[in-house]
């Protein structure tokens, strides 16, 4: 469990799920999609931008972990994005982990995010929530 409570993606009827090769060149269609449902959350040019990036980067590892399609899953619920990635880990490899890099930038473009490798999977969920903009006193 964490701060955000359990993810409405098995249940909501606005999850869309893409199923891509582990090819980079395919990282485009996949933050395309990202965007898209930062927008039904009704993220702001900036939030959209972020929640790519971290998209980005976790899809990214997952490529560099397998020779197996990588199946994502992004739901708009409650003014955040959550997005689901997971792919079956190369067998002959450990499983590879974030960089210093890439936790820096995740920590700096998402609400919450989580990687896992258990036995042959490795996944990742990430969350960006809608900023909260406090009114102009005047």
């Amino acid at each position: 469990m964490n701060d955000y409570g359990s993810w409405p993606l098995a249940d909501s009827p606005d999850r869309v799920r893409l199923v891509v090769p582990p090819a980079s060149h395919y990282l485009r269609t996949v933050r395309l999609v990202a965007a898209d449902a930062a927008v039904r959350t009704g993220l702001d040019c900036e939030e959209i931008e972020d929640f790519r990036i971290a998209i980005d980067e976790l899809t990214h590892l997952l490529m560099a972990s397998t020779d197996d399609f990588i199946e994502l899953s992004f739901v708009a619920a409650d003014e955040r994005v959550i997005a689901h990635g997971r792919a079956r880990s190369r067998s002959e490899t450990a499983a590879r982990s974030l960089g210093d890099l890439s936790e820096l930038i995740l920590a700096s473009t998402a609400d919450y995010y989580n990687v896992t490798s258990v036995d042959d999977e490795m996944a990742f969920e990430v969350v960006k929530q809608k900023r909260r903009v406090m009114a102009d006193r005047s």
